[in-house]
């Protein structure tokens, strides 16, 4: 993609040319194009139209360099801008720092595409004293009455929170996080068919109790049977638990 000459964002100036970049860099888009790719991200943004290998070199390049001027400037008005902020922050070493800019970022997004493409960067959490250390911010995060910051919260908790040590707690939420939208309850099922891979018994008596919304609790089973590493057995056996 060639030098990026923007990269130490000193000024509104440099925020505009990488501006600039971006458009200068995307795919020829129809209208039609952009309005379905917009429908599918279930974003309000702006969206250009850039791959995700795009933006995954745009944001590692501004990483080595002068992320926090970045971050300063980033309105996140424009879907790409949003999602190369998410992965600026999620490249951020100092990872306290990183969680007081991550905590910002999360409540400006409006899709579960920059939730889930944010999530994945972070790898930095497969670190035992990591992933302890940051666990209640994102278990609290799940219980926030915002769409995407509480899917953020479950997501995060299904990519890197599977463990006995935090399985009753996973259970909990799920009971508790009684929101009503589309993107927190699709995240509940799809944690809990996640969470009944590796711990199968378990997961099967807290289904048992039927304590959840009637479309978490009939998607987590769906999500299950969805899934090659559940036992035909199995599979028969949960769908005497849909609601």
């Amino acid at each position: 993609m060639g030098k990026l000459e923007f990269l130490e964002f000193k000024s509104e100036d440099d925020y505009k040319k990488y501006l600039s970049y971006l458009f200068s860099i995307s795919k020829e888009e129809s209208i039609e194009d952009k309005q379905r790719h917009s429908a599918i991200m279930n974003t309000k943004k702006q969206i250009i139209g850039l791959s995700m290998s795009q933006l995954r070199y745009i944001a590692k390049q501004i990483s080595k360099s002068h992320y926090e001027n970045f971050l300063k400037f980033s309105t996140g008005e424009i879907f790409e801008d949003s999602m190369v902020k998410g992965l600026v922050i999620a490249e951020i070493k100092d990872f306290d720092l990183q969680i007081k800019y991550l905590d910002d970022w999360i409540r400006t997004i409006d899709s579960w595409g920059l939730v889930d493409s944010v999530v994945t960067t972070m790898k930095w959490l497969k670190k035992p004293t990591n992933n302890e250390k940051y666990f209640e911010y994102f278990y609290n995060l799940c219980f926030l009455h915002d769409e995407y910051v509480s899917r953020f919260g479950i997501v995060t908790i299904m990519a890197y929170y599977i463990s006995d040590i935090y399985l009753e707690k996973i259970f909990k939420m799920c009971e508790r996080v009684r929101e009503d939208k589309y993107y927190i309850q699709m995240a509940s099922a799809w944690l809990l068919s996640f969470v009944y891979i590796k711990f199968p018994k378990e997961t099967y008596n807290f289904l048992e109790k039927k304590v959840l919304p009637k479309f978490t609790q009939n998607k987590a089973i769906s999500k299950c049977r969805d899934s090659f590493r559940v036992s035909a057995e199995d599979k028969e056996k949960l769908k005497e638990l849909r609601i």
